[in-house]
């Protein structure tokens, strides 16, 4: 009896040894299995990364092109907004129409011998605190090349110049061979411009840009203008200078920088005939509204102590810039090609 117990208990060993035997076996397989499996996946994740990093590259390319079409489709529809907006002024008044901007005054009688004596005044003016001829000259050639860009671009259409003056800038572009022609108010700027033989006329700035044909010319410029103008009449030559230059044609203002200290609290005020500043963020947003694209703004000019001050280790950069830093800006806006 106790030999067929121990043999029961063997017999039952040998079976509990082989199902160990197997299941060790098993596991062994599903562990095989199992590391397969993990590799299989880090290859996976391995080229998912690869995918990942693949569609993030592509996602970049993708944002790009979507953030390049989005800027153009926002200049299109704001000269789309800008163009309807100026036919409905001209079919509302059957005609193209100059806006009466004029700021109010006070009522003083129209007689030509105080006109006169306003001109010359402001002619004296401008000849003591302006500078020289020779050196506003010096100070215009920066934009020569912006100018002769978008002038043969245009296919060599003419330059407009508003509130001309004594004609420098013009001067200048014929000795660049650049046909321009100009037009000012004051009859004895204007007068001096004739003398050096340019093509300039006496009259209003806005009725002669309101006369030209439309993309017929290459740039309109207009220096040291606006800040004599009520918001409006600006307002209304940027929407007005799109429709007469020609794709590729440059809209150039040029303007105290009154961010400059010494400029806001003094100079600006020293022509009683300034109205008000015209700061980059008004004119930026301006033309953007009117749908110029590209817009350059950039600061010209500095205070002759600005290297100085600018070199001096114990003198703040930023208030060297506020202080002693560009005394006029620069704002170039381009007709788009295309649209």
């Amino acid at each position: 009896m106790k030999f067929l117990k121990r043999l029961e208990l063997y017999v039952s060993a040998i079976f509990t040894l082989g199902r160990i035997k197997g299941l060790s076996k098993e596991t062994r397989a599903r562990v095989d299995r199992l590391d397969q499996d993990m590799r299989n996946l880090s290859e996976s994740l391995r080229q998912h990364d690869t995918l990942a990093e693949d569609l993030v590259k592509d996602y970049g390319r993708e944002k790009a092109i979507l953030e390049r079409i989005t800027q153009s489709n926002t200049a299109l529809l704001a000269r789309m907004c800008s163009d309807l907006s100026r036919r409905l002024d001209d079919v509302a008044n059957n005609k193209r129409v100059v806006p009466d901007i004029a700021p109010a005054e006070f009522d003083l009688p129209t007689t030509d011998g105080f006109d006169l004596f306003k001109d010359t005044f402001y002619h004296r003016f401008e000849n003591r605190y302006r500078g020289a001829p020779e050196e506003i000259t010096r100070r215009l050639k920066v934009y020569l090349p912006d100018v002769e860009a978008a002038w043969i671009q245009t296919e060599k259409k003419p330059v407009l110049d508003l509130g001309c003056g004594r004609g420098e800038w013009l001067g200048l572009l014929d000795e660049n061979g650049i046909k321009g022609f100009g037009v000012d108010l004051s009859p004895v700027q204007i007068e001096e411009a004739l003398e050096y033989g340019l093509d300039v006329i006496q009259g209003n700035a806005l009725q002669m840009l309101a006369d030209q044909e439309d993309n017929s010319l290459s740039v309109i410029s207009a220096h040291h203008l606006i800040e004599h103008l009520p918001f409006d009449a600006v307002a209304w030559i940027t929407r007005e200078a799109l429709r007469v230059l020609a794709p590729g044609g440059l809209l150039l203002f040029e303007t105290p920088n009154t961010r400059n200290v010494l400029v806001g609290a003094t100079t600006f005020h020293t022509d009683p005939t300034h109205l008000k500043p015209m700061p980059e963020q008004v004119m930026e947003v301006l033309l953007e509204t009117a749908g110029f694209n590209p817009i350059n703004i950039h600061g010209l000019n500095p205070h002759e102590r600005f290297g100085e001050f600018l070199s001096k280790s114990d003198f703040n950069d930023e208030l060297a810039f506020l202080m002693f830093g560009p005394q006029d800006l620069a704002i170039l806006g381009t007709k788009p090609i295309g649209d």
